[in-house]
């Protein structure tokens, strides 16, 4: 019991997502034990062929009393028979496989789904860990393996054990001895998969991290394409990439012959177990004991019976080499690192927009503080400018300011209140950011500026570009706010994505606006379009501005130097 616990314990978890497909899977599994009668019944028109019409057995009595049938008639009925049990099999297999090939599916969905909204709510703190393509190799590769071993395992466990009952049965009521003798292979079977689980699942471990390390490294390298070609380094990305994926294909071989070394040993054992039923049986004909009829049965049944031993060995490497796979999940949907809202948390009071930090102190890792014991008023209405040397923490604050972390000694308010007592919903949609990087996606100027407020009007979203002087580059455009801007924004100037951006916040109509280094990275004339944008902007909101550059203290009421946390 305890060693069948460990192969099922990285999926105890995902039973949630099978129970809704119960119905479908239940009645899959129906199927497949009809089948497996069908299997059973699958030698006897062998059997009567060989012992009644080629031998001269008397006919059993339900055939003799339809009356005298010649030998030709024996073999028709015999061959009829068996197409019948073919044809049928295979209507009911069609219908299994359809049902549960589809509940797969959903629940190949639903994992997905799960993971993917699990992922988009847990914190920074966990996403800072962890390489983005390495969880999206998660979401891509990990489920469909799992999906695939949960409903496998639904379907072949019941019906393979059933299969294997019912041919015991008969083998024992055909022949107590060589039934006996077929049992004698399964201790053996038993000791090879308890010696194969282990290691097949550490080998599978290994290629699915190596997997989600390409996958991660292939994101990092395309995501920043013009940096790679800028650098000129294409040869040496080319020779990390294939170093990385020939430690992966060494992995993946690794994980192949682990598997493949012990199905040989199966093979064997169950060889032997037919050679042994095959003497002994050749020695009961020899005696009279039983008919050449019932050894093609009892053979034809040893094929049958060794199949769902095979098959059943053969799941637990499949559940082994899944168990990686898993374990991957399982790591990903149990991270409870989540900001979240407090039981008793209430709104935002209705018109918040004053904020403050009272003796703050914040490090993303324990023992090395960004922040020590930072103390800030942020006037409604104000525009304030925070200016500091890189590594200051100045984006660190924006990021408290936004909840995205909570902090390790101190408090962040809103309207004078801890935002650990107001819901995060409440607190975020008072407040708009425009980040460093601009956020831009492979989509239209119009979607990009609709990004914070997916229902807004064209009309809602051509104001908006006008307060951030969107306009003043999309008149020159053939198609306008429709022009399509490219992954990351890569048709556009860094000016332009910054407007963009500010364009954003400000269709929000949120009354905070946070601005991350506005103008980095600009030339002066795009530089002076954006200090127009966020004049235009700043009107009636509290504007949070951070920047090195003391140039933008030109648009501010207050201006605040970071030095070292």
């Amino acid at each position: 019991m305890k060693s069948d616990s460990r192969i099922f314990a990285p999926y105890r978890g995902l039973g949630r997502f099978v129970r809704p497909e119960w119905a479908p899977l239940t009645v899959a599994t129906v199927l497949a034990v009809v089948q497996t009668v069908l299997a059973l019944a699958a030698p006897w028109p062998l059997k009567l062929a060989v012992d009644h019409a080629i031998g001269d057995q008397p006919l059993p009595p339900w055939l003799s009393s339809v009356g005298p049938l010649s030998p030709h008639a024996i073999a028709l009925l015999a061959a009829g028979a068996g197409i019948a049990l073919v044809a049928l099999g295979g209507v009911i297999r069609y219908a299994g496989t359809y049902l549960s090939g589809a509940a797969s599916e959903r629940i190949g969905a639903a994992m997905r789904s799960a993971m993917f909204e699990h992922l988009l709510r847990l914190s920074l703190r966990f996403h800072d860990r962890h390489r983005s393509g390495d969880l999206v190799s998660r979401i891509l590769s990990d489920v469909p393996r799992v999906q695939d071993v949960l409903v496998a395992s639904f379907q072949t466990v019941i019906p393979d054990v059933m299969s294997l009952f019912g041919m015991l049965v008969v083998l024992l009521a055909i022949d107590v001895e060589l039934a006996l003798a077929a049992l004698a292979v399964i201790p053996l079977l038993a000791v090879q998969v308890m010696l194969s689980r282990k290691r097949i699942k550490a080998a599978e471990r290994e290629v699915r991290d190596r997997h989600g390390g390409l996958a991660a490294q292939a994101t990092e390298v395309l995501r920043h394409v013009r940096a790679v070609q800028a650098f000129a380094r294409e040869d040496e990305e080319n020779h990390r990439f294939r170093t990385d994926t020939a430690a992966a294909t060494h992995a993946a071989v690794t994980a192949l012959a682990v598997q493949a070394r012990y199905s040989p040993f199966a093979d064997l054992i169950l060889a032997a177990g037919g050679g042994l039923i095959l003497v002994l049986g050749v020695a009961k004909v020899l005696t009279g004991d039983i008919t050449v009829g019932v050894l093609l049965v009892i053979l034809t049944y040893l094929s049958s019976l060794y199949d769902p031993i095979r098959s059943l060995t053969r799941l637990s490497s499949v559940l082994a080499k899944a168990g990686a796979s898993g374990e991957r999940l399982q790591e990903v949907l149990a991270a409870d690192e989540m900001v979240s809202d407090a039981p008793s948390a209430l709104p935002a009071p209705p018109g918040a927009t004053s904020l403050a930090l009272d003796r703050v102190t914040f490090g993303y890792h324990a023992d090395v503080p960004v922040l020590r014991d930072l103390s800030l008023d942020i006037v409604a209405g104000q525009t304030l400018c925070i200016v500091g040397p890189t590594g200051a923490g100045k984006s660190t604050l924006l990021s408290l300011l936004l909840r995205l972390y909570d902090p390790i000694g101190g408090v962040v308010k809103m309207a004078g209140r801890d935002l650990r007592q107001l819901t995060l919903r409440s607190v975020r949609s008072r407040i708009a950011v425009v980040p460093q990087d601009a956020w831009i996606l492979d989509g239209t100027i119009a979607d990009n500026i609709r990004f914070g407020h997916s229902t807004a009007t064209d009309d809602e979203v051509r104001l908006a570009g006008r307060v951030a002087l969107v306009e003043e580059f999309t008149s020159r455009f053939p198609d306008g706010y429709d022009t399509v801007v490219g992954e990351s924004g890569s048709r556009l100037s860094g000016g332009q994505r910054r407007r963009i951006a500010l364009a954003r916040a400000v269709l929000r109509d949120a009354r905070v606006l946070l601005l991350d280094e506005p103008t980095s990275g600009l030339d002066a004339e795009s530089e002076a379009g954006v200090m127009r944008s966020l004049r235009s902007a700043a009107a009636g909101r509290t504007v949070v501005i951070v920047s090195h550059r003391l140039g933008l203290a030109a648009v501010a009421d207050r201006v605040v130097v970071m030095q070292g946390g």
